[in-house]
């Protein structure tokens, strides 16, 4: 049968399946041809070609199902059965309506030609081809601004995000977010923004922490909550303490918290008041006390180290030998 004219219409299949048809069919009757509900069944109308005559009266024989390059992927056998099954009936003056079930397992580049019979004599041929799931996913990179927050019990706070969707993707997949443990933060998708509001329930207790995920497809983001815990007295654990040149040392200063269980959430500021004889290199809060280690330069010399928590602070006196 020759072919009037062609016409592709492509549909949506539930697990990412989707039919492309090329049918015969009139200009004038091309409104037959309608775009499928998102279903696992795909239902198709066409019409036959004007040379085969189609009324309430014809009867349908059969569908012949043929899966030899119908279009221009590479045929495989060992694919036919992505075509599960075929039916038709004519439903009205010269339309019949086709349905097309793929397999749940349909693989990408199955072709096959539906044929229409009526007394063993084609009438109307349907190609199909079966597309399985993109090889892109539709969120490429999903990221939090920050990497971690921290919270004052009973309060909130935003932090934003971004999400980049794939070259080759309509859109990005929908975003989701959950804590890992809501008696210390919860959150919530922030209508309208790309942000996410956590909020600290009252009863949190100062130090703890949980993780907040964000997920985007198979992409995703995670932002670490810390409840404020506060410090509330800070001393130097000695007074004075001597460097040998061109060494380092740890010196420790001890740092009450609000939950002293818990390593404090302040931010620690170290300050040198001679950097030509001592150098700060890192600062870092533990459990009761706060870890600064410095290292001396080649010469003999003296600093005083300012070591501010938060709003409180102690000195330190560093000796060079």
């Amino acid at each position: 049968m020759k072919t009037s004219m062609k016409k592709v219409l492509s549909l949506a299949l539930a697990g990412a399946l989707a039919l492309t048809s090329v049918f015969t069919v009139n200009a004038v009757d091309a409104s037959n041809a309608k775009k499928a509900a998102a279903v696992k069944t795909a239902k198709l109308s066409i019409v036959a070609a004007k040379d085969k005559a189609v009324d309430a009266s014809t009867t349908v024989t059969g569908v012949a199902i043929s899966t030899k390059g119908a279009l221009s992927c590479k045929y495989d056998a060992t694919l036919a059965t992505s075509i599960a099954s075929a039916s038709a009936v004519v439903v009205s003056g010269d339309a019949i309506k086709v349905t097309v079930t793929a397999t749940k397992g349909a693989v990408a580049c199955t072709d096959a030609a539906v044929s229409v019979l009526s007394a063993n004599t084609e009438i109307a041929k349907v190609l199909v081809t079966v597309k399985g799931a993109a090889t892109t996913k539709a969120t490429k990179s999903i990221k939090f601004k920050k990497s971690k927050v921290v919270v004052a019990a009973g309060k909130s706070t935003k932090v934003a995000y971004t999400v980049k969707k794939a070259a080759t993707a309509d859109a990005a997949k929908k975003v989701t977010v959950k804590s890992a443990n809501k008696k210390i933060a919860k959150a919530t998708l922030v209508k309208g923004q790309k942000k996410v509001k956590i909020a600290v329930p009252k009863k949190a207790k100062a130090g703890t922490s949980t993780k907040v995920t964000l997920k985007s497809g198979s992409k995703k983001a995670v932002l670490k909550v810390f409840v404020k815990n506060p410090a509330k007295k800070v001393k130097a654990k000695k007074a004075t303490v001597v460097v040998k040149k061109n060494k380092t040392k740890k010196i420790t200063v001890t740092v009450k918290a609000q939950n002293n269980k818990k390593a404090t959430t302040d931010a620690i500021k170290v300050t040198s008041s001679n950097k030509k004889a001592v150098k700060v290199k890192s600062a870092v809060a533990k459990k009761g006390k706060a870890v600064i280690t410095v290292k001396a330069t080649k010469k003999a010399g003296k600093s005083k180290l300012t070591v501010k928590v938060g709003a409180k602070k102690a000195t330190v006196n560093v000796k060079v030998k």
